[in-house]
């Protein structure tokens, strides 16, 4: 059976999820990649060294966030967001932001202690400064597959 998910599944899903799948576009291109990701009241936090996916939110910050949790074939949920990309320079916000992040992914790596700041301390491998960013979510759609007898 095929569905449409009610919004408090979609925000149940949303806040389970920690990895997503980010759409921007800018200059006539279109680029999708997974990122890690918290999410709170209606708004998408992630983090990023710079790069294609920051220059092309900030040339367009209209993007797309998706996830999913899928089971098998045909047992599987998926949100489909729009928002808009909105760098966090306050750098209070941004330790908020990162510790929230650090906090969710920690516990789901099977070796923690080799990358104890998951890419936003001293164990980092680039110098560059790391982007903390935000996407305010303006509108949200989720889908189901359930198989009956699969269960």
């Amino acid at each position: 059976m095929l569905g449409k998910l009610e919004e408090q599944e979609v925000e149940k899903l949303l806040k389970e999820q920690y990895i997503g799948r980010l759409g921007c576009h800018a200059h006539g291109v279109s680029y999708i990649v997974p990122i890690n990701y918290v999410y709170r009241n209606g708004t998408v936090y992630a983090h990023s060294a710079p790069g294609q996916k920051i220059r092309m939110m900030r040339s367009n910050p209209q993007v797309c966030f998706q996830i999913d949790q899928i089971r098998d074939t045909f047992n599987w949920k998926s949100v489909v967001c729009w928002g808009k990309f909105e760098e966090i320079t306050d750098t209070s916000e941004k330790q908020n932001v990162l510790q929230g992040i650090i906090h969710r992914m920690m516990p789901l790596t099977n070796t923690p202690s080799e990358q104890p700041s998951h890419g936003t301390g001293k164990t980092d491998t680039h110098d560059e400064e790391m982007i903390v960013f935000k996407i305010v979510l303006h509108l949200k759609t989720g889908r189901f597959e359930v198989n009956d007898r699969s269960n």
